[in-house]
């Protein structure tokens, strides 16, 4: 199963404790991370997150980051085994759709949630 959400896309300065600061605006929004990606390029902090409330999400992190966006995303639901996003990666390649970006969420649960961004994001949905 998978559907389009958004996910709100933020710039900021890299420093110690950024992640905590920006976590902390997510927490107070009341609003619960489901799947998250960050990282540090050339002195600045990336951070992508889909959140139970994405319009909160991005206005919460709009008072700490130095840019916050959106973007649409697939987000799709497998089950946590061996092969999942194997699976996804030939079901849209079959389908001529580029993958753009891709991270993943999940423990030890049986579900795992992946999210993509794609050259097709409707189309992907529609297939996964």
């Amino acid at each position: 199963m998978a559907e389009i959400r958004r996910q709100c896309r933020a710039v900021v300065s890299d420093k110690v404790g950024r992640l905590a600061e920006v976590t902390d605006r997510i927490k107070e929004a009341g609003v619960n991370i489901l799947a998250l990606c960050a990282w540090v390029e050339e002195g600045r902090g990336h951070i992508l997150v889909v959140g139970s409330d994405p319009e909160e999400c991005c206005n919460a992190l709009s008072k700490v980051v130095d840019k916050c966006e959106w973007d649409e995303v697939v987000c799709a639901k497998v089950a946590n085994e061996v092969g999942a996003l194997n699976t996804i990666a030939h079901k849209l390649a079959e389908a001529d759709i580029q993958v753009n970006a891709a991270y993943a969420s999940c423990a030890e649960t049986e579900e795992a949630m992946i999210v993509l961004q794609t050259s097709n994001n409707a189309k992907a949905a529609e297939i996964l």
